[in-house]
């Protein structure tokens, strides 16, 4: 029985080492605008290269969701701004947004609150193959 069990066990760890592609979902830092906090994540996580869907979470002191924003996003310098769209009133902005390629790639989000502006660059590692 103990070698049964010893064989089951090791056929469902080689069964779960199988399904990782070996890349870690990416853990992007937040950073700060004003009294905001600006999260991302991206879907897929780790973003391949081209298009990806990329969530902007933005919140306000004691973690409030901050509405009143324009958030736009792109790529690279080269490519034209992308107004993400408001997800409700939940601080949450989304858009599909060709991210480019290579091995890492520099995400910008532009943050406009009235006459106001900022620019914020996270910088991506782009999931291989």
């Amino acid at each position: 029985m103990k070698k049964f069990l010893a064989i089951l066990l090791s056929f469902l760890a080689a069964g779960l080492a199988a399904c990782n592609d070996g890349s870690e979902p990416l853990s992007i830092p937040a950073q700060h605008w004003k009294e905001t906090d600006v999260r991302i994540e991206t879907h897929p996580n780790p973003p391949l290269a081209g298009m990806s869907e990329i969530v902007v979470i933005v919140t306000g002191p004691h973690g409030k969701p901050t509405q009143d924003l324009t958030i736009s996003l792109r790529g690279n310098e080269s490519m034209p701004w992308v107004q993400a769209i408001q997800d409700g009133f939940i601080g949450v902005y989304r858009r599909a947004v060709d991210i480019g390629d290579g091995e890492t790639v520099v995400l910008q989000v532009r943050l406009q609150q009235g006459t106001e502006q900022k620019v914020l660059l996270f910088p991506l590692k782009l999931a291989a193959g």
